[in-house]
């Protein structure tokens, strides 16, 4: 058993606590120096001293110090270590010469590490992080293994790897670049590319133009034209519609077939559709990461769902995640809540008409369609932040609104704090502290000021914030966006609950389907009207799997569930299945 003392250096603010950590630690009353002060004043804990008592994990204000005690993780297998009480990676994913490898696990478990030491940005030091070993040792380490071959083409400087990254909104802050002269820099088929993801029609426009899928299209473009033997794709479905998402795994598969390929990503479906086999990392956040052996694809993701390792004997989730259908609730069982008429509005080049529907108490519906047809003005007229140009929002309706782009919009942008933003009278302050900031893991985010969040602890802020807020009815603008698996899987539960349980109804726009599955009641599903999309219409509400019917009938793919996970999986082409529930009109999965 290895006992790891992590200090997460960010929150650590000795000039702002009584040095708590150091005046409880019974070792240090005993005359040991288990915590002493670093050069730059913040705590250094010895993890040969400590007792593994957690005392000082308590006692700090901060929440800046971990001590776990790991059984799951060899001290021999350890693959990188930044410095003393920082984390600590265990294990590396494993290149094929050909194919697609998928990595699985939750946000700040080491899998961006992992890239960087595969692709030679990095180094390993296998965990000697005073004196880093060279290249003969850690060729040594590695002998007799798939990763020797690896580690030799890169220290020979033979291999070429490409990298799409993860972030690819801050790509808006190149200002004066044109997205053809960003594609370029990879020395490649420039045109071919920016066609593969098609857009070539946007060659001249500029990078802060462009909307966040049109950036996530660029950068994939990027590394589509980089001539590399190893390619590396970071979360490639971030701000892309169904439809987008299914064309980048056709040509991330395709790609695969004559190069190597890794993939993170968290839409399981996606990630199902296009690699053949993962890893999963799993581990504490920010604290140490291990990468499992691989996998087969479907064995991947149904152990990541079902939590428990069985070849390592290692659970990583105390309750399985589990897909149940949602069959239409009887009309007696149903209580209109929210009544909307016919609405629409037009822009310079484009207009959108959504039918007058009804929502229900205690029911989530969710939007879907592709990108640029309407989806987020519609849930803007109903929050009020867009007027219609025809038709009228609900009137008599508390609206809670949680916007899709949050850098950019109102409080977000200021260097303010989330507790501050709780504090008005327009939030339900029980329900925060009590349900909201728990299962949202916001406890050590509160005080942190908002333009240091991550993209992923953002989002589950505005969440809870919205949820927080007493009204008859959500609107929850794509709530999923650089949420892991995990918190994906979380928050839609917990908006769920909390809907069924106040008896109100949400609105939820967002492209996973696995999160919308979880999640959902009903669908209103938004589609353009012609081939440059320049209308658009909205449907519904319709019952979940008509409304998925409509949408999947459109985009020409089929569904089914997982035998044994009962999850949506999609269905090769042309295969038995596909064109049997073709046949039958039936793209979703059956209800079961």
């Amino acid at each position: 058993m290895a006992r790891i003392a992590v200090l997460l250096s960010d929150r650590c603010h000795p000039t702002e606590c009584q040095g708590e950590c150091q005046a409880y630690c019974p070792p240090v009353r005993m005359g040991q120096d288990c915590i002493v002060w670093g050069e730059d004043g913040k705590a250094v804990i010895s993890e040969v001293l400590c007792i593994g008592c957690g005392i000082c994990v308590h006692k700090c204000p901060f929440s800046a110090i971990k001590i776990l005690n790991t059984p799951e993780a060899a001290e021999d297998e350890m693959v990188h270590r930044y410095g003393l009480n920082t984390f600590r990676l265990y294990r590396l994913p494993i290149p094929r010469p050909k194919g697609v490898v998928g990595i699985l696990g939750p946000n700040a478990m080491g899998k961006s590490t992992a890239i960087r030491l595969l692709s030679g940005a990095e180094r390993p030091n296998l965990g000697l992080y005073e004196d880093p070993p060279d290249w003969p040792e850690i060729l040594r380490r590695y002998r007799g293994t798939e990763l020797q071959a690896h580690f030799q083409r890169i220290s020979r400087g033979e291999l070429i790897t490409a990298f799409k990254p993860q972030y690819v909104d801050v790509l808006a802050q190149r200002t004066g670049v044109t997205l053809g002269a960003y594609v370029e820099e990879a020395r490649g088929d420039t045109g071919r590319a920016l066609e593969q993801v098609g857009l070539a029609h946007r060659e001249s426009v500029p990078l802060e133009t462009l909307s966040g899928g049109e950036l996530q299209l660029g950068a994939i473009a990027r590394a589509l034209a980089t001539p590399a033997g190893l390619y590396f794709f970071d979360e490639p479905s971030n701000y892309l519609d169904i439809v987008q998402r299914l064309k980048v795994a056709r040509l991330l598969r395709g790609l695969g077939e004559r190069s190597s390929v890794i993939v993170v990503e968290h839409d399981l479906v996606l990630l199902d559709y296009l690699a053949d086999q993962a890893h999963l990392v799993y581990g504490e956040e920010a604290a140490f990461g291990v990468v499992t052996h691989p996998m087969p694809m479907r064995t991947a993701i149904n152990t990541y769902l079902g939590g428990y390792l069985r070849d390592e004997n290692v659970r990583f989730r105390a309750e399985p995640i589990v897909f149940t259908a949602h069959p239409p609730k009887p009309p007696s069982q149903r209580n209109p809540r929210v009544t909307f008429g016919a609405l629409g509005k037009a822009f310079p080049g484009f207009e959108i008409r959504v039918a007058g529907g009804t929502l229900y108490k205690g029911e989530t519906v969710g939007i879907v369609g592709p990108n640029a047809v309407g989806k987020t003005t519609f849930v803007r007229m109903l929050a009020g932040a867009e007027a219609p140009t025809e038709g009228k929002p609900p009137s008599g309706v508390t609206v809670s609104y949680k916007p899709q782009y949050l850098r950019a919009t109102g409080a977000w942008t200021l260097n303010e704090r989330v507790s501050a933003l709780a504090q008005g009278e327009a939030f339900d302050h029980g329900l925060f502290t009590r349900e909201l900031v728990p299962h949202l893991r916001l406890g050590s985010l509160l005080d942190v000021p908002l333009p240091e969040l991550s993209g992923g602890e953002l989002q589950r802020a505005a969440v809870a914030l919205a949820l927080s807020r007493p009204a008859t009815l959500y609107l929850l603008d794509e709530p999923s966006a650089y949420l892991d698996s995990n918190e994906r899987m979380n928050v839609a539960r917990l908006i769920r609950r909390l809907v069924e349980r106040e008896g109100s109804t949400a609105l939820v726009v967002d492209h996973d389907v696995y999160f919308l599955d979880l999640l959902c009641d009903a669908m209103m599903v938004f589609r353009a009207l012609d081939t440059r999309k320049t209308r658009g219409e909205g449907m519904g509400p319709f019952p979940m799997r008509e409304g998925m019917n409509v949408l999947l009938k459109d985009v020409e793919v089929t569904f089914r569930r997982d035998d044994e996970s009962h999850r949506p999986r999609i269905n090769k082409e042309e295969s038995v299945l596909d064109r049997e529930q073709r046949s039958r009109g039936e793209y979703y999965y059956e209800a079961g």
